[in-house]
């Protein structure tokens, strides 16, 4: 998870990783700025509360999303395994790390991702997964705000997942380089799995796997 100054949701986002199902889980926090900050010391103090069992790297600095999340390159040894990466205002659903696991395997997927709903309104679909055209324009295939009747509930191969939760293959994103470090925060999704797709790898929504989102760290990215 990168962690970039955090609002008063922030403890909510990691209870629900905290309640996740899945056994091997476990939790890399990515926190900008440095441990001499007023700031990171607070929100250091909330991790070791909510989920005391994460590890805790400084990044020193607000590198953007996408070389904040290749820092794990570094950090995390072997290629076996899965990388899961998540803004620090997504909130799993208990079984959503679970769901997607299970399905990497069922597809043999290069990467995965759950069904994004409204973080007040849980009923309002944010995104399935995006098609793009041969132009490179995103079709997302739901409308931001479509009320989820479960009329998207299939598990389909997509164009373009978005990085707000996002599962890849740890030894697949070793190979694609990671995400691009020059794309401080729009469009890195878009670039990553159109890299993967250049391997033969499928990206794959799952929508049994659910999280809301509050779509804020772009927002705070930019200050």
């Amino acid at each position: 998870m990168v962690i970039h100054e955090p609002g008063d949701w922030f403890t909510e986002s990691l209870r629900a990783l905290a309640a996740q199902d899945y056994a091997s889980l476990q939790v890399l926090a990515l926190l900008t700025g440095t441990s001499e900050n007023a700031g990171s010391r607070e929100v250091l103090d909330i991790i070791e509360t909510e989920l005391p069992q994460a590890v805790v790297r400084f990044l020193g600095s607000n590198p953007g999303y996408g070389a904040a999340c290749n820092t794990v390159l570094q950090l995390v040894q072997g290629d076996s395994g899965f990388f899961c990466f998540l803004h620090d205002d997504v909130a799993l659903a208990p079984d959503a790390i679970s769901c997607m696991v299970d399905e990497l395997y069922r597809s043999n997927a290069g990467a995965v991702g759950p069904k994004i709903v409204h973080w007040d309104n849980p009923t309002m679909i944010q995104s399935v997964g995006i098609a793009v055209d041969r132009f490179g324009v995103e079709l997302p295939y739901a409308d931001d705000g479509e009320l989820d009747q479960e009329q998207h509930d299939a598990v389909q191969d997509v164009f373009v997942l978005p990085s707000s939760c996002l599962m890849v293959r740890a030894d697949l994103f070793r190979t694609v380089g990671g995400f691009d470090d020059s794309l401080h925060s729009s469009g890195s999704d878009l670039d990553l799995c159109w890299r993967l797709h250049t391997t033969g790898a499928r990206v794959v929504v799952v929508p049994s796997a659910v999280v809301r989102h509050r779509e804020s760290m772009l927002d705070r990215s930019a200050e």
